[in-house]
C-alpha cells in the first residue's frame, strides 16, 4: 500500500504585525517631518524676534557721510533716527525723505548696517555763484537755488550781487556760470547784470565780458575761448555769431 505523504501546515503570516509595524513608521515619518516643520517655524520666528523686536540688533549708532556745509548734528537732528529701537525696524525711506528736504541736500542714501548703525550718505548741492549780501555769502547751485549762507565765500566760485527773491535773475547766473568753460572759470571773479540782457562777466585782470543774456550759453562758451586771445578789454559775445571786443 502506498502511504500518503503527510501534509505539512503551513507557516501562518503576521498580518496584524505587519500592519502595526507600517503604521508605527508611518507614525515616526509624519513625527520627523512635524518635528522638521516646527524646528524651522521656531527658528524663523525667533529670527524675526531677535531682529525686529529684541536689543540684540538695536539702532546705537548713526554715521554721516559727504558733508560739506551741513555738520552732523544738522543731518542727525533732521533725520530723527529712532535711537535704541530695532535696526530691521528702521524706516530708512522716511528718514531719507527728512533729510532730502534740507536745502544743501541734492541727493541722500540711507541704509543700515548691522548690527547696530544707520548709515546717511549726502549728496551736497555744489555752488556756481556766491551772491554777496552785506556780510554774507548765499551759496547758489547750477539750478539757481539758494541753499547756504556764510560769511566766507566758497573758494573758486564766481561772486554776484542781487537779491535772493529774484529768482529769474538768479537762476540765469547760475545758468551762466555752469556754462562757462573751466579755463574762463579760473580767471573770472564776479558775475553782474540788472537785467536777464545785461549779464557780464568780470575777469581778475580788469577785462570784461559781455555776456547778454543765458540764451545760447554753451555756443558762447565756445566762441568766447579763442576770442579772449585777442588784446582787448571787453570782449562781447552777446549776439556769438558776431563776436565783438574793444
Amino acid at each position: 500500500m502506498t502511504r500518503l505523504a503527510e501534509s505539512r501546515p503551513e507557516p501562518l503570516v503576521d498580518v496584524t504585525g505587519a500592519r502595526r509595524r507600517r503604521a508605527r513608521a508611518r507614525l515616526r515619518r509624519r513625527l520627523t517631518v512635524a518635528g522638521i516643520v516646527l524646528g524651522f517655524v521656531a527658528l524663523v520666528g525667533g529670527g524675526a524676534w531677535l531682529m525686529g523686536w529684541s536689543s540684540v540688533f538695536s539702532t546705537d549708532e548713526v554715521v554721516t557721510e559727504g558733508l560739506v556745509v551741513l555738520t552732523h548734528d544738522d543731518v542727525v537732528a533732521a533725520a530723527q533716527v529712532p535711537v535704541g529701537g530695532p535696526l530691521a525696524r528702521v524706516d530708512t525711506d522716511a528718514i531719507a525723505e527728512r533729510v532730502r528736504a534740507m536745502p544743501p541736500v541734492a541727493d541722500v542714501a540711507v541704509s543700515a548696517r548691522y548690527p547696530h548703525t544707520v548709515r546717511i550718505a549726502v549728496t551736497e548741492r555744489t555752488p556756481v555763484i556766491a551772491l554777496e549780501i552785506g556780510r554774507n555769502f548765499v551759496f547758489v547751485d547750477d539750478t539757481g537755488t539758494a541753499f547756504h549762507s556764510s560769511r566766507t565765500a566758497p573758494e573758486g566760485v564766481l561772486l554776484a550781487r542781487g537779491s535772493v527773491g529774484d529768482e529769474t535773475l538768479l537762476a540765469a547766473y547760475s545758468h551762466v556760470a555752469a556754462a562757462l568753460p573751466e579755463q574762463v572759470r579760473a580767471e573770472a571773479s564776479a558775475i553782474s547784470g540788472d537785467t536777464l540782457d545785461s549779464i557780464a562777466i568780470s575777469l581778475r585782470d580788469g577785462r570784461r565780458i559781455v555776456w547778454g543774456g543765458p540764451e545760447n550759453s554753451e555756443l558762447k562758451a565756445q566762441v568766447i575761448v579763442p576770442l579772449l586771445a585777442m588784446q582787448a578789454r571787453v570782449y562781447d559775445v552777446s549776439a556769438p555769431s558776431h563776436p565783438t571786443t574793444r
